[in-house]
């Protein structure tokens, strides 16, 4: 800190105060994401790295600015960060991507510093000090972080290059990508028979710290709600393990569904393929639960439990968000409200359009069948037509609505 210059050191004070506001950390966060984002489409196309990389932004700015006002430098680097670093080397990703983060960010952070330092108001002598000496910290803070982590890339790759789990990790990627052959060796190697049935899930932590025995816990637990032996497990990032079970017939994932009140309230969620046999098997559900975990986690009303099979039409047109609700609005937007009847209206007839039989639904409702007639001729009425024309196109627009909520009215 300039120990000359009082009307500088009092204006870094302010500055630094003011920019550890809740309201500025988001927009500092959401305009370097954005952009680094926008230069690194794998990143985006990846939900648990992207949270990772929001949180990594947001922790290192707060401690820049923290460090920016005392009186000698000093380079901490969060714990969040080196959790980024962590993530990419367990993806498989070369450091280059971690260094073109870290590129991107040095542009954006300069540029954001630009702007912010123009806003008044500003001491004598004024923004080009300022702006000269937050740069210079701003820069050592960037270079410093990159050497830390680099450090930290390679000693996780060091970690997963090392014994078996090593071993099991290039197994499963052989068997994902098809360049292992799903022998009686591999099966003996992974402790896993590739010849059953085959279950994929994700078990992911959606906020707070991130304990490895919480979600091998419940990936235990899954397996034994569902009569399955251990599960196949394999560390895909800070945040998630991808699993698979194996049974020598087809399993009942309804046990599954007993988890969601052990899972709400704990930060944890799974998403489920559907049950498929053989290495195909293997390759196939795991591909369902990753797109039912994508799509759970951009679901703001999604179950703890997301089960593929129930999500898939969500799956399929995943990526066309203002598309889909403009077909929910076109089917279903008398349906759309916020009124509490109105929720149990959608929520009877999705399980009709599910079941396709009263006395099943009245079952899964706890309601009585007269109800359950009450609430689907309340839906015809208001959608104008019966039930059973454009049943898919209502469906989907339910099931859209379930997991994300009403679409907001077009403007």
């Amino acid at each position: 800190m300039p120990q000359d210059n009082a009307e500088l050191e009092a204006w870094l004070e302010e500055f630094a105060h003011e920019a550890l506001r809740q309201e500025a950390v988001e927009r500092f966060v959401r305009y370097v994401d954005e952009g680094i984002l926008a230069q690194l489409p794998q990143l985006a196309a990846d939900p648990l790295l992207t949270k990772d990389l929001d949180q990594s932004t947001d922790s290192q700015w707060r401690a820049f600015l923290e460090m920016v006002v005392a009186a000698d430098y000093r380079h901490h680097l969060p714990a969040q960060a080196g959790n980024l670093a962590r993530s990419l080397a367990r993806r498989g990703m070369d450091l280059g991507v971690l260094l073109k983060v870290y590129r991107a960010a040095h542009q954006l952070v300069f540029a954001y510093l630009s702007e912010v330092t123009q806003e008044p108001p500003l001491p004598r002598p004024g923004r080009d000090e300022a702006l000269v000496f937050i740069w210079s910290r701003a820069g050592q803070w960037i270079d410093d972080t990159v050497e830390q982590l680099i450090e930290t890339f390679y000693a996780e790759r060091q970690l997963l290059v090392e014994g078996a789990l090593a071993r099991r990790a290039s197994l499963i990627d052989g068997l994902l990508q098809e360049t292992v052959k799903p022998t009686e060796q591999v099966s003996a190697d992974l402790r896993h028979r590739l010849d059953h049935w085959q279950t994929g899930f994700v078990v992911w932590q959606t906020s707070g710290v991130v304990h490895d025995r919480d979600l091998e816990m419940f990936a235990g637990e899954l397996a034994r709600l569902v009569g399955a032996p251990a599960p196949l497990l394999h560390v895909a990032g800070h945040r998630d393990r991808w699993g698979w079970l194996a049974t020598a017939t087809p399993p009942d994932l309804s046990g599954a569904q007993e988890l969601s009140g052990r899972l709400t309230g704990s930060g944890v969620r799974i998403s489920l393929g559907t049950s498929q046999r053989g290495a195909d098997g293997f390759r196939r559900s795991h591909h369902e639960a990753r797109a039912a975990h994508k799509v759970a986690t951009a679901g703001v009303l999604a179950p703890p439990v997301v089960d593929y099979h129930e999500v898939e039409l969500l799956c399929l047109v995943d990526g066309n968000r203002d598309l889909v609700e403009r077909m929910v609005l076109r089917e279903v937007g008398p349906l759309c409200g916020a009124d509490k009847n109105l929720a149990q209206v959608r929520q009877t007839t999705l399980a009709f359009l599910t079941h396709r039989n009263l006395d099943a639904v009245a079952e899964a409702l706890f309601v009585h069948k007269n109800t359950v007639r009450y609430r689907l001729g309340k839906a015809e009425e208001l959608l104008g037509h019966p039930l059973t024309e454009r049943a898919a196109y209502v469906e989907l627009a339910l099931r859209h609505i379930a997991m994300f909520g009403p679409p907001p009215n077009p403007r």
